[in-house]
């Protein structure tokens, strides 16, 4: 009986691990198989030339891969058309364009007109009912020169060339401005301007909207020139300007 027992349990020993030695070499087919699958499954070969996309951005365009090289783009290439210039630059720092190396033509400085209230010339607006003293207190003050009357652009001439002046349309207290009414103004009306140094008559060229920051309408001319500016209510990026030039005489 002990023998017969001795060899029933040697004969399951060995069953078992014969089928635990099965279970392993299954185990690893399948892992073999499965790397397989997974080495061949959803990897494709990156072009190694231009290819072509007929995707939502069309049938042809062109791809650059890293094969091609780097890409340049040649901003100053000729294409064969001309490029219109601006004859003026736009200049949102005045500096640039008023200083001692920019004055050409006539340029009247300040001093030469200016009295002791620092007025230096009154502005007469027949169409606007308008008579007012020109101040120019000096760049720190032209809110308080507005305060009294219209205020000349420091840096603009006084009298010959270009006069820059610029005044409210309305002022803080809710008050009407001198230039209140200034965008009615049309060409061919007259505007007269008078100094110390004698009175000129100026006819209205143009009426514009210019941006905050657009300074050109000051620049320094040869020809004789006043140039009047104001805010537009509800538009605090924009300025009316009227520009007229020396009536003919």
């Amino acid at each position: 009986m002990t023998e017969i027992k001795s060899f029933i349990l040697g004969h399951k020993r060995a069953t078992i691990a014969a089928g635990c030695a099965v279970v392993v070499l299954l185990g690893f087919l399948a892992a073999v198989l499965v790397n397989r699958q997974i080495g061949n499954v959803g990897v494709e070969e990156i072009p190694s030339v231009t290819s072509r996309d007929t995707g939502v951005f069309g049938d042809d365009i062109t791809v650059h891969n890293s094969d091609n090289g780097p890409v340049v783009i040649d901003l100053a290439a000729d294409t064969g058309e001309d490029v219109p210039l601006s004859p003026m630059k736009l200049v949102s720092d005045p500096d640039t364009i008023w200083n001692e190396n920019t004055y050409t033509g006539n340029h009247t400085l300040v001093e030469q007109v200016k009295q002791k209230d620092g007025a230096v010339g009154v502005l007469t607006v027949d169409k606007l009912g308008l008579s007012v003293n020109v101040f120019d207190s000096g760049d720190e003050s032209m809110m308080a020169d507005m305060s009294k009357g219209i205020a000349h652009f420091p840096s603009t001439s006084a009298w010959d060339g270009c006069v820059g002046v610029s005044a409210h349309n309305v002022n803080f207290d809710g008050s009407d401005g001198y230039f209140k009414y200034l965008y009615t103004l049309s060409k061919g009306d007259t505007v007269r301007y008078s100094t110390k140094l004698g009175e000129r008559a100026y006819v209205v060229e143009s009426v514009a909207t210019i941006s905050a920051s657009d300074w050109t309408p000051l620049y320094h001319t040869d020809h004789n020139q006043i140039v009047m500016i104001t805010c537009i209510s509800g538009q605090p990026s924009n300025r009316i300007c009227v520009t007229a030039v020396e009536q003919a005489a």
